[in-house]
């Protein structure tokens, strides 16, 4: 864990939720623990504190390999989402989503990878919550801090629940993470 945390904290130093004060590290450590909590192995709360480093950082998997191991790497992997150069619209922002969805409910996912996605979709789930209501429950409110609409984050969120439904994920993560999509989004359709 230590090689991790070290490694997290070497790139994740300076940056900050999105439109907060609240240093990113913070929400690397609440996934992990949220991993454990939920009966994970140390290697899957390893990978929480990594999981977005190869997409937020300049980091490379080679470098997360040799500093934590294959296992860890590919974890971390696994939770990555492709980038789309130039993404401008909406649209291209859901076609990235949904090649997440896709990969998340694949056959060859790495099934070891799934309690640390549900963990940082819930954390993220719960904390959006939270600023949501801070801002009064506003729709408009997504489109000013996220890099889409209301309209699309329900669309992402409601995939996210259905996809994780369907998946052998921890039942009691699983219902944190609706409830905190209910509230913001209603049930999905």
């Amino acid at each position: 864990m230590d090689k991790a945390f070290k490694l997290a904290y070497k790139w994740h130093t300076g940056h900050f939720r999105k439109k907060t004060t609240i240093p990113y590290i913070s929400h690397l450590m609440a996934v992990s623990a949220l991993v454990l909590e939920h009966g994970g192995t140390e290697k899957q709360a390893e990978a929480a504190l990594l999981h977005d480093i190869l997409e937020d950082t300049p980091c490379t998997y080679e470098m997360v390999r040799r500093k934590v191991g294959k296992e860890v790497a590919d974890m971390v992997q696994a939770c990555t989402h492709v980038e789309n150069e130039g993404e401008k619209s909406d649209e291209q922002w859901k076609a990235r989503k949904q090649i997440y969805l896709d990969h998340l409910v694949a056959e060859d996912h790495n099934q070891q990878s799934l309690l640390v996605a549900l963990a940082d979709k819930t954390h993220n789930a719960e904390a959006t919550l939270r600023d949501w209501v801070r801002n009064d429950r506003r729709n408009d409110w997504f489109g000013e801090v996220f890099n889409a609409s209301f309209k699309y984050q329900q669309w992402w969120y409601h995939g996210l629940l259905d996809a994780f439904r369907t998946l052998a994920v921890p039942q009691s993560l699983l219902t944190r993470f609706e409830y905190a999509v209910v509230q913001m989004f209603g049930q999905p359709s």
